[in-house]
């Protein structure tokens, strides 16, 4: 699709974990290739930590990889019916926007309208659509991307089952388009329902 993302490496175990680093450098990233909630995810500042962290991320899907630490913000885009919902910036307390910042911390700011001009919101939105488009993903999900520091985007993951709770980001988004949670839910919906079901629910909707 023609868009940056970290530099990565998959790491299938301690034979690894030397040319990990060298390619990758300190800190890095290690994660499952398949979870949510950032579960699984570990900073690794010292090169005697990547085992456990290998390890951690390991406990929850066979594959794992390293990605080169990003110095930046965390921002994320709603994708809903075709189009991209305004972004969010997150900023996490802690190091990095990890399963203890999005569930129980007071301290994470969620920050929509995100604070980027009209131009980056718009260019970074229709990157995520295309994000979106290329792993064919359809219908509803979200899209995260770190703004690193010269102002360059660089995407994460595509998620197509995000969460819909009270510190969830896709309703966030759509609260910053005037859509409130029951209209949101009504057109997640409507994503998979088939053009006669559609039909047949709104006329008692």
């Amino acid at each position: 699709a023609g868009l940056a993302t970290p530099d990565y490496r998959i790491v299938c175990g301690p034979q690894d974990f030397d040319a990990t680093i060298e390619a990758l450098g300190l800190p890095l990233m290690v994660k499952p290739s398949e979870e949510g909630s950032s579960i699984g995810l570990t900073r690794v500042e010292h090169a005697q930590d990547l085992a456990a962290a290998f390890a951690s991320a390991a406990q929850f899907h066979c594959e794992v990889f390293a990605e080169r630490w990003v110095h930046g913000r965390e921002y994320t885009a709603a994708v809903l019916q075709g189009e991209a919902l305004p972004l969010v910036r997150i900023d996490a307390a802690n190091t990095f926007y990890d399963y203890q910042a999005k569930y129980f911390s007071d301290e994470t700011g969620y920050v929509c309208p995100s604070g980027l001009d009209e131009r980056q919101e718009r260019d970074f939105g229709a990157q995520a659509l295309t994000a979106f488009a290329a792993i064919g993903a359809d219908g509803w999900g979200r899209v995260d991307f770190m703004l690193d520091d010269s102002g360059i985007p660089l995407w994460l993951e595509v998620n197509t089952v995000p969460g819909m709770t009270s510190h969830s980001l896709v309703p966030m988004a759509a609260a910053g388009a005037g859509i409130d949670f029951a209209e949101l839910v009504w057109r997640i919906l409507e994503t998979s329902m088939t053009p006669t079901a559609m039909s047949n629910a709104g006329e008692s909707h």
